[in-house]
């Protein structure tokens, strides 16, 4: 059946469009398919050359570094070492972000601040049914940043680091614990 326009112009018939478009669809996926396949997945830096055992156990390292500097646009931190080594970039969540321990009665302010910070958002209550769920919400993920920002403030030598391989960011490591710990 020949179907003619308004203008007397031979139409194609509905199911020649289909059979176009289906045509397109499979010549695309075929082309795409090897793409897909071939997409490498994100490996973790390895651990640093100062990671040696007994400072790792089960692909985690443990380190105390000198100093950090905080990166707040990106959550992160980066440190140096005690005793050398080249600098590493560390992210975490909530969760790997230790009150301190050790330093008694009279930590310093910054260790102070960031025991006072962990306190004020590990009770927030999260649930729908709370008026101001989205706030707390929002101040628990924000609250490494924060962190970040006190540890970058703290005296040297006291900040106590676990970390992994992070599959997801190539340049940095992932945080499985971080506590001011006194020497």
């Amino acid at each position: 059946m020949v179907r003619l326009g308004v203008d007397g112009v031979r139409c194609s018939m509905p199911n020649d469009r289909n059979r176009a478009r289906i045509a397109i669809g499979a010549a695309i996926s075929v082309m795409a398919l090897p793409a897909v396949l071939n997409i490498a997945p994100a490996h973790g830096a390895p651990l640093p050359d100062f990671c040696v055992p007994p400072s790792v156990v089960d692909n985690v390292c443990t380190a105390r570094l000198a100093s950090v500097n905080a990166d707040v646009v990106n959550g992160t931190i980066t440190g140096t070492p005690v005793g050398g080594g080249r600098a590493i970039s560390l992210a975490g969540q909530e969760d790997a972000y230790l009150k301190s321990a050790g330093f008694g009665n009279a930590p310093p302010d910054p260790v102070q601040s960031w025991d006072a910070a962990i306190d004020r958002v590990g009770n927030l209550d999260i649930e729908p049914s709370d008026p101001n769920w989205y706030g707390n919400a929002k101040t628990k993920v924000f609250l490494p940043r924060t962190l970040n920002d006190l540890a970058s403030q703290f005296p040297p030598d006291i900040l106590l680091v676990r970390f992994a391989p992070d599959d997801t960011q190539s340049d940095s490591f992932r945080l499985v614990s971080i506590q001011p710990t006194a020497l």
